[in-house]
């Protein structure tokens, strides 16, 4: 017999949204709190909440996680982007000038694509600047959505598009408009190695580990410290 188990209730004047906001906020003290979150909003999905916009982008953000997070298997992860990435794209459908619609979209697309090896391909990431492009058009200060651009213009071939001036001009918005989201100073990095500027690089990484404040502390912890670090090793020989 299947055991089930009930998606915890709302806290009491609180929406679907809002409890599961909450409980992604510190998911790096307790992983399971990504799946409660999504059983959560799913269950308000079927009951009748699928047209809201909200329970959606929390719905797409708690998929997304539990793809990085909590897929023990590739088709599992594969799976969870894809219905994040469904999710998202109702967003886009209900509220077309959303541009958190439009960003949970492309980054959904974007990881969607890369787990199934498709976003090497130059079509993939000209489709995924598009989508990038409306975020920008509709909130051209979209911290995201600089960073997404930033690093589609460095994988971008010259020749398709790509310009690492752009690139490193994007990086440099997003840092200007929050000085403390640690992500950004990985890509940047990533942009620095590519082009040789391994002392510059280092620099970037370093500050992600020293970073006493960051933006995102559950992705800065899980995520960003350990890339960091991976990536210092590699360049620690290169002048």
């Amino acid at each position: 017999m299947a055991l089930i188990v009930a998606a915890p209730a709302p806290a009491l004047g609180q929406t679907p949204a809002e409890t599961a906001r909450a409980m992604l906020k510190s998911y790096q003290e307790d992983p399971t709190r990504i799946d409660r979150a999504r059983d959560l909003l799913e269950a308000a999905v079927a009951k009748g909440a699928g047209n809201d916009v909200a329970t959606l982008l929390v719905l797409t953000r708690a998929w997304f996680l539990y793809a990085e997070q909590r897929a023990k298997t590739e088709p599992e992860k594969i799976a969870a982007y894809e219905r994040a990435r469904d999710v998202a794209k109702r967003a886009t459908e209900l509220a077309p000038k959303d541009p958190d619609a439009h960003l949970w979209y492309a980054i959904t697309l974007g990881s969607w694509s890369q787990a199934k090896g498709l976003l090497h391909s130059a079509i993939a990431l000209r489709n995924l600047r598009k989508e990038v492009d409306v975020v920008l058009q509709l909130d051209p200060n979209n911290i995201e959505a600089h960073v997404m651009a930033g690093s589609i213009d460095r994988e971008l071939p010259v020749l398709l598009g790509g310009d690492r001036r752009v690139a490193e001009e994007h990086f440099k918005t997003a840092q200007r408009l929050d000085p403390h989201l640690t992500g950004v100073r990985v890509e940047l990095a990533k942009l620095y190695i590519n082009m040789g500027r391994h002392a510059e690089a280092r620099q970037q990484l370093q500050s992600v580990l020293d970073e006493k404040a960051p933006s995102d502390r559950p992705r800065w912890i899980l995520k960003e410290v350990p890339q960091a670090r991976q990536l210092l090793e590699s360049i620690r020989d290169k002048n």
